[in-house]
């Protein structure tokens, strides 16, 4: 029994490197972490660069929303306690 090569049948099955796959599951990451993304005014959840493999928050502070510290002082942290996801 011949088979096709294994990049024919990845490409078949929509799993190659940055396929659709790839593409779903990263949307679908960004969908589930966006309830734990801090939210004053809602720029830093706006304003998003995602590829098929990546999300990158884009605003200057996001780094320090991370990691809590910004010049060596506490970050005000928003939370969101009623959650309402703008996404679907």
């Amino acid at each position: 029994m011949k088979m096709k090569p294994t990049s024919v049948i990845k490409a078949r099955l929509g799993i190659q490197p940055n396929g659709p796959a790839q593409k779903y599951f990263t949307d679908r990451c960004r969908i589930h972490m966006d309830k734990y993304v801090p939210q004053d005014t809602g720029d830093l959840r706006r304003t998003i660069d995602m590829g098929a493999n990546y999300i990158t928050y884009e605003q200057p502070y996001a780094h320090a929303q991370y990691i809590g510290i910004v010049n060596g002082s506490p970050v005000r942290n928003y939370t969101t306690p009623r959650y309402r996801t703008i996404l679907g």
